[in-house]
């Protein structure tokens, strides 16, 4: 069964043009097909409005958005048709939540984890926890979005973890410099205190040879006054007569 089948069913007076269905609360020419709606946490309204285009294509059996047909379509591609066990009767009912659907998942593969907050990932899950009720299968979905869900909660530690990170690896970083500066001064003085022992040695050697050489000059010296030093100032033969 058609939309347009479905629609003339709930007796929506018929005009001249063709319909569309889309989202808009304050259109003069909008009337409110599921007013149940209003009161789901999908907060959104279907509605019907006289166009001159209905900017729809099909996807399966559905007529949905022409921005959406594309995702809706790689949807069915890798799960299969998710309506299967619904008990939802109406198509047009059906076509709204995958719609819905479509919009969530291009959402989520538009924004970047740190533009989705805590909070609005806890609404996607809602939506997808309406979708679940009317029995279309979006398991798939729910697995990811919690785990989503749950990085949007440390998201913000994470990042102040990444800070912290590079703020120690800089303070790391400086501090290794100023090692190794000081491991090239701690170089240099040891270079030059192996020179200065190098001359302390050859001046503590040279200062035992000197010490030597002394040391023997006393001896000799010695004896030599020995030999000499009873004749000083006097005459040689005095005590001979």
């Amino acid at each position: 069964m058609s939309l347009c089948s479905e629609i003339s069913q709930l007796h929506v007076p018929h005009w001249n043009s063709a319909y569309s269905v889309f989202n808009d609360d304050n259109d003069k020419d909008s009337v409110l097909l599921f007013p149940e709606l209003l009161f789901s946490p999908l907060n959104k309204a279907l509605v019907i409005t006289t166009s001159d285009s209905w900017d729809v294509v099909s996807v399966g059996e559905y007529k949905v958005k022409a921005s959406l047909s594309s995702t809706l379509q790689s949807i069915f591609d890798k799960y299969g048709d998710i309506t299967s066990n619904s008990k939802l009767q109406s198509l047009s009912t059906r076509t709204y939540h995958l719609e819905t659907l479509a919009e969530v998942v291009i959402e989520l593969q538009s924004t970047p984890l740190r533009r989705l907050s805590e909070s609005r990932a806890t609404e996607i899950l809602a939506i997808v926890d309406d979708i679940e009720t009317a029995k279309i299968r979006v398991g798939w979905l729910r697995s990811v979005l919690e785990e989503v869900l749950e990085a949007t909660r440390y998201f913000d530690r994470c990042e102040m973890a990444v800070m912290e990170k590079k703020a120690g690896e800089h303070r790391l970083l400086l501090a290794k410099q100023e090692m190794e500066l000081s491991l090239k001064k701690l170089a240099e003085k040891e270079k030059e205190m192996k020179e200065f022992r190098e001359k302390l040695m050859k001046t503590t050697g040279k200062l035992g040879s000197l010490e030597m050489k002394r040391t023997c000059l006393d001896k000799r010296l010695v004896f030599l006054r020995s030999k000499v030093e009873k004749f000083q100032g006097q005459s040689v033969f005095q005590d001979i007569l």
